[in-house]
């Protein structure tokens, strides 16, 4: 039977040394892959209107601006693979974003651009519009479909996973500009996911929300450890076909400390945007 992972091992196997190969099997992740063309169970949408309960008010950007409608997944319908990360078993998620932050006079916060609203799946709850003034991104039905993922070069976890002669995955030696490419063209963009492993296009989300949540003077060695606490909610790209881009053809970001995850602590989700 094929696993998430056979793909991109074959690829290690293909063009690295055998117990390099393997090391970075390790650091693959399995994430649920949405489209809006392509196979899979069906799970939620891209734009259109949420469905929120009656009590539950349109999310608010720092009490200043109400937020953009992005995504909605029902978490019962998701697809899982093994070493994924662990969500509710059952409700959806509702990702916004703010896509008019930079009106706000006072300084932006560049990790706090959004937030997720749960809906438990016992909730009464009704098709909501937008208020005034407030973009609604085209509806697309989206399914699913577990796909591995692979780190960034400049991702921590490279650094911490050893390799050959004892040295990390980010040695040159343990990694090729070859392998990357091949890696890279495994899979077709858009690249929207929830969990796995974060496409970044300007460095690493998690190294931006690290030094957020971080006093300025942090030492670099607190600043990895608290970026690997950080993992990949949902990850929605920039996508003609659905009426999204962010910024100059960007990425947005969801992510949440793995603790926050298993607590169910939605509110204390970052997200970040990143464009060329």
């Amino acid at each position: 039977m094929t696993s998430w992972i056979d793909p991109l091992a074959k690829l290690a196997r293909e063009n690295l040394p055998p117990d390099v190969a393997e090391a970075w099997e390790t650091v693959f992740r399995p994430a649920a892959r949405l489209n809006t063309a392509g196979s899979g169970v069906r799970v939620g949408c891209l734009g259109g209107h949420p469905v929120l309960p009656a009590d539950v008010e349109w999310p608010v950007w720092r009490g200043e601006l109400p937020m953009n409608f992005v995504a909605s997944v029902d978490c019962a319908a998701l697809p899982r693979g093994p070493g994924g990360i662990e969500l509710p078993a059952s409700g959806s998620l509702l990702f916004f974003y703010c896509d008019d932050w930079f009106q706000a006079e006072a300084p932006v916060d560049l990790t706090a651009l959004g937030g997720v609203v749960v809906v438990p799946a016992d909730a009464e709850t009704a098709e909501r519009a937008a208020p005034e003034g407030v973009d609604v991104y085209p509806r697309l039905e989206v399914s699913a479909e577990i796909t591995g993922t692979f780190p960034n070069s400049e991702q921590e976890v490279l650094r911490r996973t050893l390799a050959r002669d004892g040295l990390p995955l980010s040695d040159p030696g343990n990694w090729s500009e070859e392998f990357f490419d091949r890696l890279r063209e495994s899979t077709a963009a858009p690249y929207h996911q929830i969990g796995g492993c974060s496409w970044p296009i300007q460095g690493p989300p998690e190294d931006e929300v690290a030094a957020a949540v971080l006093p300025d003077d942090a030492a670099e060695a607190d600043l990895a450890d608290e970026a690997l606490r950080w993992v990949l909610l949902a990850q929605i790209d920039s996508d003609g076909d659905a009426g999204l881009t962010w910024g100059d053809v960007g990425v947005l970001y969801w992510l949440i400390r793995e603790d926050d995850l298993a607590a169910g602590r939605f509110d204390r989700v970052r997200c970040v945007m990143q464009s060329g």
